[in-house]
């Protein structure tokens, strides 16, 4: 995660770890156990009295601590490599994943491959592959830097008492009303608005899905005295100010809980409680192991001592500092209990160094601080015997990234039966089919890349094959409002706008609004509709402003064009949007053209004959078909992938000014060719034809780095800022050479080629336009968007500037 949002989380943690009702008391308050955690209860301490008839009984107790957890996989390692027994395990925070894990039947060394395994970027966030989303909105997500999804609803409803959620209630959406009068306007923003704000920054959507793959098998509510190694971890219930232990419950749901860090993670909401990291309440829960009837307790402190105010420097160190806080006279009191403390030294580390190198080294410290615990270690080992080892109760959980399992059907639940018929047309599960963790993952991902849902889990539900595959969905704010931010050298400053009714939906009728401020501005509305078994219903508008008389603020201009024209656009199209990387539709257009102004120059470079002056205000009707793939993993830093489009439009009628008939067609297609891990080689071509005297609302144009910045058919060409005319054939050929010199950061050596002429046989004649441009640029893809700056040359209007310019931009394109 970069800095800027390491920043914003650690500021949400610290703001809700004020609150004042987690001051430092001890013994920590619990919350009542439940009928089931008492019977999980009675059963472990049984299990120990028949342990303690031969030998006494050893409790492994880990506490929290962020990535610095991995070191608890070295100590177990060295625990199983001298055959310790181990009769219960008990964790909070990343000592109850681990714990929790291990209580499922994993090993030392499985938990070793397990945890090098885990992308813990991906998994510390809710991020789904880009062919997951669809293609309205992947462009939607390339364009505005800030989304807000809201509800609108009158009441909020309670929370459900038995259904698990992250973070919100059940909600009833009501018809949105904007009546200044209305006296409940200032309750409903309320509600509606700071209401549907998140409760944490990442909902932990792949986080328990993680949870989930590991855990095959245990996936039904139980006891967790019956799972291969009792098992017991803590939670912080917000609603009483309790410390909730769970012996009993749902696997999943406890382990998500315990590291539901707050203002981070959202939280878990079960049973009337709104469950938080267990660091809060009780960090080392080494007197829960006693309770339990552990006889030896080996804890696995990763507690830091109080901090100086050189040791407090980045967000990992805040983290434990604050978490220390809230539980230091609770693990103060839970240290006196132990028999056995052993102290990883992570000087350097904290709960955010989850780098490859750093778990490598934190697993290893975690085995030198055992190792530094040999005798002891030893000793205990003799009291409870040279031929005591861990027995698993129960057979161990299944990885199902390992080995996939047979299903017996799938059933998608939180979701109405329309929706629900919507969703299995691209799920294609049957009765008996085998399924891995990639498959699960891709079903998983497909729903959540709807962004319908604020998550969306699974459960295996069954404790041997075939397994029930369950689908869980929560369904998320309809609406939305976006806000997209750029400032070039061009332009100045640009400002996109955005405001969707019902954009979140799976059918039924969508509302759009958008505006661009600025240099040129513009607005649209369009209204979709969507049903099973018909294609995608559009009618939309928009109206703009143009001004291209070439602002200097910066010297950077390259070009003596200048046109002030305003254009309005009418259509009425079909279109299916597939789920993911494919976008195709087809219509009817009115377009209306009218020139305000044009330089006398606006031919200068490029001669161009056959545009009539008189006609350039007019409508132009049109039937137009156009589509577009995008495989590419990064909508502007790809490292693979491919994307390209086509598109054809017959311009028929137009009025007041009659016109003969034309037709346009263009394409164009773009491929990464990686080369290692740094190198990538990006090939790229468009073309556009027009056949026929097209009006000037229709020629070609090139020029600038935003592809359609001026008029929509402009072509990007690297070389020239701003745009140029071109004539009826225009072909363009680009080769990008980017390096990644740094984590974010692109150098790119460009060159293109463009090549245009008035009709087919001319184009190899020496009456065709040559024009060349190259140029170096720097680029940082930063949270909000990326940061540019080129130089570059081209040949075209070589009188201005010596064909010399240069762009700076920063955010995203629109």
């Amino acid at each position: 995660m970069r800095p800027l949002v390491r920043i914003l989380l650690i500021f949400l943690l610290m703001v809700s770890s004020a609150v004042s009702m987690f001051a430092d008391d001890y013994p920590t308050p619990k919350h009542p156990y439940s009928h089931a955690d008492s019977v999980a209860i009675a059963e472990v301490k049984a299990r120990m009295d028949s342990i303690r008839q031969h030998r006494p009984t050893v409790a492994l107790v880990l506490s929290g601590g962020g990535a610095k957890g991995a070191a608890h996989i070295g100590v177990i390692k060295y625990l199983e490599s001298m055959d310790m027994p181990v009769d219960m395990v008990l964790g909070t925070s990343m000592g109850g994943l681990i714990g929790g894990l291990y209580s499922l039947g994993y090993d030392g060394q499985q938990l070793d491959s397990i945890i090098r395994r885990i992308d813990w970027d991906l998994a510390l966030s809710d991020r789904v592959e880009r062919r997951f989303i669809s293609y309205s909105e992947m462009k939607y997500k390339e364009k505005y830097v800030l989304t807000i999804p809201f509800y609108y609803r009158k009441h909020r409803d309670p929370v459900q008492e038995t259904a698990v959620d992250f973070g919100g209630g059940t909600d009833k959406n009501k018809p949105l009303q904007l009546g200044a009068d209305n006296t409940e306007s200032a309750e409903m923003l309320k509600t509606n608005l700071m209401g549907s704000l998140p409760s944490g920054y990442i909902k932990g959507q792949n986080v328990y899905q993680m949870i989930a793959d590991l855990s095959v098998g245990y996936q039904d509510s139980l006891q967790f005295s019956r799972l291969p190694v009792p098992f017991a971890c803590v939670a912080t219930d917000l609603v009483k100010g309790e410390g909730k232990f769970w012996h009993s419950g749902k696997m999943t749901t406890a382990l998500r809980s315990t590291m539901s860090i707050p203002g981070i993670f959202a939280p878990v909401k079960v049973d009337g409680m709104v469950l938080v990291d267990g660091g809060m309440r009780d960090n080392f829960p080494v007197a829960e192991a006693r309770m339990l009837g552990a006889d030896i307790v080996i804890g696995v402190d990763l507690g830091s001592d109080d901090r100086t105010y050189e040791e407090i420097n980045n967000i990992g160190d805040l983290f434990g500092q604050g978490v220390d806080m809230l539980g230091r006279a609770a693990t103060q009191a839970n240290r006196r209990l132990l028999d056995l403390s052993i102290k990883p030294e992570l000087d350097g580390y904290n709960m955010m160094s989850f780098s490859d190198r750093s778990i490598d080294i934190i697993i290893d410290r975690g085995w030198q601080a055992a190792e530094r615990c040999a005798v002891t270690l030893g000793y205990i080992k003799s009291r409870v015997g040279n031929e005591a080892r861990t027995v698993l109760n129960a057979p161990a959980a299944v990885d199902i990234n390992v080995r996939p399992v047979t299903v017996d059907g799938i059933e998608i639940r939180g979701v109405s039966d329309k929706d629900r018929a919507i969703l299995m047309r691209d799920i294609h599960v049957e009765p008996g089919d085998t399924l891995s963790g990639l498959d699960v993952k891709n079903i998983i991902s497909r729903i959540y890349g709807t962004k319908v849902f604020e998550f969306v889990t699974y459960e295996m539900e069954g404790a041997g094959e075939p397994y029930h595959l369950v689908i869980n969905c929560k369904k998320g704010p309809v609406h939305r409002f976006g806000v997209g931010l750029r400032l070039d050298t061009e332009e100045v400053v640009a400002v996109a706008l955005n405001f969707g009714l019902n954009s979140y939906t799976l059918s039924g009728s969508k509302f759009d609004f958008t505006a661009k401020i600025g240099t040129n501005p513009s607005l649209g509305v369009k209204y979709s509709y969507d049903d099973i078994g018909i294609p995608t219903v559009n009618v939309a508008a928009s109206a703009k402003w143009t001004n291209i008389d070439m602002l200097d603020v910066f010297g950077a201009t390259d070009s003596n064009m200048g046109l002030k024209y305003f254009s309005t656009v009418q259509e009425a199209y079909l279109s299916k949007l597939a789920w993911s990387l494919f976008d195709l539709k087809g219509g009817i257009r009115n377009r209306y053209f009218m020139v305000r102004s044009m330089s006398n120059e606006i031919t200068s470079s490029v001669a161009i004959p056959g545009i009539e002056y008189e006609r350039l205000g007019n409508d132009y009707i049109s039937l137009f078909l156009n589509g577009r793939a995008d495989t590419f993993d990064d909508g502007y830093f790809p490292h693979s992938g491919f994307s390209g489009g086509f598109d054809y439009e017959w311009v028929c009628y137009g009025y007041p000014n009659r016109i003969s008939n034309f037709h346009i067609a263009s394409a164009d297609a773009k491929v990464v060719v990686p080369a290692g891990k740094v190198f990538s080689f990006i090939p790229s071509a468009s073309v556009r034809f027009v056949f026929g005297t097209a009006p000037l609302a229709y020629m070609n144009f090139a020029g600038g780095s935003i592809t359609g910045r001026y008029f929509e058919q402009q072509m990007s060409f690297v070389g020239r800022n701003n745009v140029v005319p071109m004539r009826n054939i225009l072909t363009l050929f680009r080769t990008d050479f980017r390096f990644e010199v740094a984590k974010n950061h692109y150098l790119t050596g460009i060159m293109n080629y463009a090549r245009d002429c008035n009709v087919f046989k001319d184009y190899v004649s020496p009456s065709a336009g040559n024009w060349f441009g190259a140029g170096i640029e720097y680029a940082y893809d930063a949270f909000f968007g990326p940061v540019k700056a080129d130089f570059h040359w081209s040949n075209i209007n070589m009188d201005v500037n010596g064909g010399l310019g240069f762009y700076i931009s920063i955010g995203y394109n629109f």
